[in-house]
């Protein structure tokens, strides 16, 4: 069967439909209709990016290809494990290489670069055999003499030789060489005339005319001796 409507049906609709219509957002030129709420917070957050701005990554640790910012922990982390570089060379620091890769003496201890040549003169070392430029002497280091080969401590005041060791030399205060002494040595063992002998020339332990005399006798030889008894 149908049915109609009539007034009374009629205006509970139009009630209907407006109360319908109040819940709707007006349609704005241009805009078209999303499935998502866009909320004030989201409003605030688009306004707080300046134009143009991109995401940006930061490392959390170093990189050397890496173009990315690096948090400051990251950077802190690897500084701690660096030297300060007011260390190199100072004291209670670290020691520098020279140019040829090696500790300059300078910052070594003593007792590492602790043998000093030079020339010992009147109580003092000297650089130079002339005697010019003075050696400071320091307590932990051996001194030795180029020219005696003797070796020398420092006391506080004065240059101590460490032990009467004997140089070689022919003075008195040096000991002969061996070779030399081993070549006397040998020369006693052949058989030679003594340097008192006398020669025809020259008197030794008899005069030279007597020498003479001895070199011009000869020997009766054995048939002479048998003549004397035929």
């Amino acid at each position: 069967m149908s049915k109609f409507l009539d007034l009374t049906g009629l205006a509970a609709l139009v009630d209907h439909l407006e109360d319908d219509i109040d819940t709707k957002v007006d349609k704005v030129e241009g805009k078209g209709l999303s499935a998502n709420d866009f909320t004030d917070a989201y409003k605030s957050k688009l306004d707080g990016i300046a134009a143009g701005a991109n995401k940006t990554v930061v490392d959390s640790t170093l990189n050397a290809s890496s173009e990315n910012p690096v948090q400051n922990k990251a950077v802190k982390t690897a500084l701690d494990k660096k030297l300060d570089a007011s260390l190199k060379g100072s004291a209670g620091g670290i020691a520098e290489l020279g140019a040829d890769g090696k500790v300059p003496a300078a910052q070594l201890p003593s007792f590492v670069d602790d043998v000093t040549e030079g020339y010992y003169y009147n109580g003092k070392f000297y650089k130079e055999s002339a005697h010019t430029t003075a050696i400071a002497g320091e307590s932990d280091k051996i001194y030795v003499d180029i020219t005696t080969n003797k070796t020398y401590r420092y006391s506080g005041t004065a240059f101590v030789v460490i032990s009467e060791t004997l140089a070689l030399g022919t003075t008195s205060s040096t000991a002969f060489r061996g070779d030399w002494g081993n070549a006397a040595y040998q020369h006693s063992l052949s058989a030679h005339a003594p340097t008192t002998a006398a020669t025809q020339s020259a008197m030794g332990l008899m005069s030279a005319a007597d020498k003479t005399k001895l070199d011009n006798i000869t020997a009766i030889s054995m048939a002479e001796i048998d003549a004397l008894f035929a």
